[in-house]
C-alpha cells in the first residue's frame, strides 16, 4: 500500500478517470502505489465509478476536485436543462439572461426567497463546463439548403465548358492595418495598461482563380492621395471612398480594367450579391455569377480560409516588426501608429504572395468547386 505523508490530497475528475482505467489491469494495492494515494481512496473511487463517468458523459469540468451541492440545487438543475434546450436551438445565451431565467425558475419551483448571485452562477457554470465563447462567424444564419441546392444543381451547369484556370472568385474584407494586440500576458494581480489601439481601416478586394495560379488585390482607403504615396508609388491598385468601402464605381472600374487585360480570354467571376457589385457596363470577357443570398459563408471559396490565411500572414509581419521595435525601445502602440498605408500595402502584397496555390485549391474544393486533387497534407484546411 502506498505510504502517505498524512496531508490530504484532493483528486480531480481527470485523475480519478486515470485511476479507474488503471484498475482495469492492476490491483487496488498497485494502483495506490502508482498514484501515491491510500488504498481506501482507490476503493472509494471504484465505488463511485458510475457517478464519475456520468460527470464526464455530461461534459463536466474534468479539473473539478470537490462536488459542492448548491443550496438551491433544484433551480440549478432546471436552469442547466433550459440552457441546453436553448443552445440546441442555437440561441445566444449570456450571464444576465441566465440570471433572469433563474429568477423565473425560482418562482415556478416555489423558491421565492432565492436570489441568484454572480458567484452562484459562476460555480454552476464551472460544474457544468459552460464557458463564454465569442460568436465570430455567419454560418449559423446561412441558408444551408439554398447553398446545397446551388452547389449540386446550379454550379455544374454554370462551369461546364470552362477551364479551372478560368473560374475566379472575388470578395472584400476589412483590414485594421495598424491593429496592435488587444491584451497581454501578465503576472496575476498586476493591472497592465496601454495606449489606445489605432482603428485605421482599409477594405481589401481579393481576386483569384480556382487553381491559385492568378491572384490580384485591390485596396480602398478614405484618403484620395495619402501623404505617404509621395515617397513611392503604391505596390497595389489603390482607390478611395468616403468610408473606405466598396462602391459601384470602384467595382466597375476594377472589372473593366481586368476585362481589358484578359484580351479574348473568357472567364467566370463568382461574387456575392451585394448591391455594390451590380454593374451596368458590358464586359466582353467576364461573366459574373452572383451567389444566392446568405450562402457566401458556406460556398464562397475566399471565405473558406483564403482571406483568413492572408490576414494571418499580414499579422505575422506586423508582429515581427513590432518585436524589432520593442528591441529598440519603441512601444508597440507607437510602432502601430507609424504604419502608414504605403507600409500596409507592401505587407499586404507580401501576404497575398505567401498564400500557396494548394491552399486556394483546398478552399475552392471546400466550397464545393471541383479542382484537381494535387494538394499536399500540409495545405489541407
Amino acid at each position: 500500500m502506498a505510504s502517505t505523508s498524512g496531508k490530504r490530497c484532493t483528486l480531480s475528475i481527470e485523475q480519478k478517470l486515470r485511476i479507474l482505467e488503471a484498475l482495469k489491469s492492476k490491483t487496488a494495492d498497485d494502483v495506490a502505489k502508482q498514484f501515491n494515494i491510500g488504498y481506501s481512496t482507490v476503493k472509494k473511487i471504484r465505488q463511485n465509478e458510475e457517478e464519475i463517468r456520468k460527470i464526464v458523459m455530461n461534459n463536466g469540468n474534468l479539473s473539478r476536485k470537490r462536488k459542492r451541492e448548491s443550496p438551491n440545487e433544484e433551480i440549478g438543475e432546471a436552469l442547466i436543462v433550459w440552457f441546453h434546450q436553448m443552445r440546441a436551438q442555437n440561441a445566444t445565451i449570456n450571464g444576465p439572461l441566465m440570471m433572469e431565467k433563474a429568477k423565473q425558475l425560482a418562482i415556478t419551483l416555489e423558491h421565492q426567497d432565492f436570489e441568484p448571485s454572480y458567484g452562484w452562477l459562476e460555480r454552476l457554470k464551472s460544474r457544468h463546463n459552460i464557458k463564454f465563447i465569442k460568436i465570430s462567424d455567419e454560418q449559423a444564419a446561412a441558408d444551408h439548403a439554398g447553398a446545397e441546392y446551388w452547389i449540386n444543381n446550379v454550379l455544374p451547369g454554370v462551369i461546364e465548358g470552362y477551364d479551372l484556370n478560368d473560374a475566379f472568385n472575388a470578395d472584400e474584407t476589412g483590414l485594421f492595418y495598424k491593429a496592435a494586440p488587444s491584451g497581454t500576458l501578465a503576472v496575476s494581480g498586476t493591472h497592465p495598461t496601454g495606449g489606445k489601439t489605432p482603428k485605421d481601416r482599409l477594405t481589401v478586394l481579393l481576386l483569384c482563380n480556382s487553381t491559385g495560379t492568378e491572384k490580384k488585390a485591390y485596396v480602398i482607403g478614405k484618403f484620395k492621395n495619402p501623404r505617404c504615396f509621395k515617397k513611392a508609388r503604391p505596390p497595389l491598385p489603390y482607390y478611395s471612398s468616403a468610408n473606405a468601402w466598396m462602391t459601384n464605381w470602384i467595382w466597375s472600374d476594377i472589372l473593366q480594367n481586368f476585362d481589358q487585360v484578359l484580351g479574348n480570354r473568357k472567364i467566370l467571376l463568382f461574387a456575392d450579391n451585394a448591391s455594390c457589385h451590380k454593374i451596368h457596363e458590358t464586359l466582353k470577357n467576364i461573366k459574373i455569377i452572383f451567389m444566392p443570398p446568405n450562402t457566401t459563408s458556406l460556398i464562397q471559396p475566399l471565405n473558406q480560409g483564403i482571406i483568413r490565411t492572408v490576414k494571418v500572414h499580414y499579422r505575422t509581419q506586423v508582429m515581427r516588426k513590432m518585436l524589432q521595435a520593442v528591441n529598440y525601445d519603441t512601444s508597440i502602440i507607437n510602432y502601430a501608429k507609424s504604419i502608414d498605408i504605403l507600409k500596409a500595402l507592401h505587407m499586404l502584397k507580401r501576404s497575398w504572395f505567401l498564400v500557396l496555390p494548394t491552399t486556394i485549391q483546398n478552399c475552392f474544393r471546400k466550397a464545393g468547386f471541383l479542382v484537381n486533387d494535387n494538394t499536399s497534407d500540409l495545405d489541407r484546411m
